[in-house]
Parts: structure tokens; C-alpha cells; sequence
């Protein structure tokens, strides 16, 4: 079960925000910039392991670049979008390609709390907002709060009611910000250089770095 709750004061959780960005992002998540550098994950991407029962059959992690027919470097200024699967994946060479918007889990999420949490610790206290979409909740904030080792529990058993992750979360001294957006298939971490850094060499993350009129927390 999570151990996250939620806040007393979702308001003033988020009061650090401008408030622009908090009309902007209520509905599918914060687009807060301010830090050092960030990048963008792409989300774990599957195909069938039996063709002849792709949908129900089981699959395997398939690296991107193994699957997008451009370099990925070379598409990282060509879209009018953060990176996502409607622009990267549209030449696809793999049949049944299947990657889940506004969710962050599998082998990238876990690659990425090794960092968070070898940086971070992993009690670190940490707030969680979910979008008014993802928790179909449009009379109030959705904010938990938790420690940084049950966060992967928000998109499992700790509350089974949502099956999307949570659109953004950061620990309370907001040394890093997580953003996932419910429209999107890639996530964006946002943090010191050497956070960033330690994200983009990590072997299980595929990174894009993308600066754009939705995006660009870095420098």
C-alpha cells in the first residue's frame, strides 16, 4: 500500500509555482522551469514477443532507436512538440508497437529512482500532484505526500483507482521536478548539471533533449 497521503493544503503545496504554470498544467500536469538543465526520458516501448497473439501475449522492452527510422538526435529540433510517440514513431519500422501516454513505470522509472534516490536518499519527502485528468478530480488539487521509495506504488498497488502516473513530483527541497504529462510518452526530469548528466548516461534511459515552447527548465 502507498504510503503517500494526502496534503491538508494542496494550495499551498503548490504555491511555489507561478501561477501561470499552475493554469496552464492543472489539467495534465506542471510545466515549472527553474533549474539547472533537464532532458527528457522516453517511455518504455514494447513489442510482441508471439506475432500471432500480439495484444494479449507477452512482450519485451524495444529500444527506440532501434525502432525510429531518423537518428534520435537529429529529430530533437525538428518538432513543434516535446518528444512523444505521434512524431518519433510515425515511419516505425516494428508492427504492434506499444507505448502508453501520460504513464512512466517499467525499467526507465525504476532507472530513474536509482538516480533520484542516490541523490536524494530514500526518505526523502516528496509531493505528487496528479492533473485534474489523471485523477478525474476537477473540484480540487489532487497533492500526496511520501517518501521517495514509495513513489513507484503510486502507479500500482497503492491506489489502483489510477492508472496514470502522477503528472509531476519533486522532493520538498526542489532540487529536482519530474513531469509527466497525460498527452505525452516521454517524461521530463529537470535538476542540477550533474543530476541531468547522470540521466542522460544511464544505459536503461533513451534521453532527447528538447527545448521548445512547452519544456526548457535548463539553461
Amino acid at each position: 500500500m502507498s504510503g503517500f497521503q494526502r496534503v491538508e493544503d494542496p494550495q499551498a503545496a503548490l504555491a511555489w509555482i507561478p501561477a501561470e504554470v499552475r493554469e496552464d498544467g492543472d489539467l495534465c500536469g506542471m510545466d515549472a522551469t527553474g533549474w539547472e538543465d533537464d532532458t527528457w526520458i522516453l517511455h518504455d516501448l514494447t513489442v510482441p514477443l508471439d506475432t500471432r497473439d500480439p495484444e494479449q501475449g507477452p512482450r519485451a522492452r524495444c529500444r527506440w532507436r532501434d525502432v525510429v527510422e531518423t537518428d534520435l538526435t537529429a529529430l530533437q529540433g525538428m518538432a513543434r512538440w516535446p518528444p512523444n510517440a505521434m512524431h518519433l514513431l510515425k515511419d516505425q519500422r516494428w508492427p504492434d508497437v506499444c507505448i502508453e501516454e501520460g504513464t512512466f513505470d517499467g525499467e526507465s522509472r525504476a532507472a530513474l529512482l536509482e538516480i533520484l534516490t542516490a541523490v536524494s536518499g530514500p526518505s526523502a519527502q516528496c509531493f505528487a500532484y496528479f492533473g485534474m485528468v489523471p485523477a478525474n478530480n476537477y473540484d480540487r488539487p489532487t497533492v500526496l505526500k511520501g517518501a521517495l521509495s514509495q513513489v513507484a506504488s503510486l502507479t500500482s498497488d497503492g491506489l489502483p483507482q489510477w492508472e496514470l502516473s502522477p503528472s509531476n513530483w519533486w522532493p520538498v527541497d526542489r532540487s529536482w521536478f519530474v513531469w509527466t504529462d497525460y498527452d505525452l510518452t516521454a517524461t521530463r526530469v529537470s535538476g542540477s548539471r550533474n543530476l541531468i548528466d547522470q540521466v542522460r548516461s544511464h544505459t536503461a534511459l533513451e534521453t532527447l533533449d528538447w527545448r521548445g515552447p512547452v519544456g526548457g527548465g535548463g539553461s
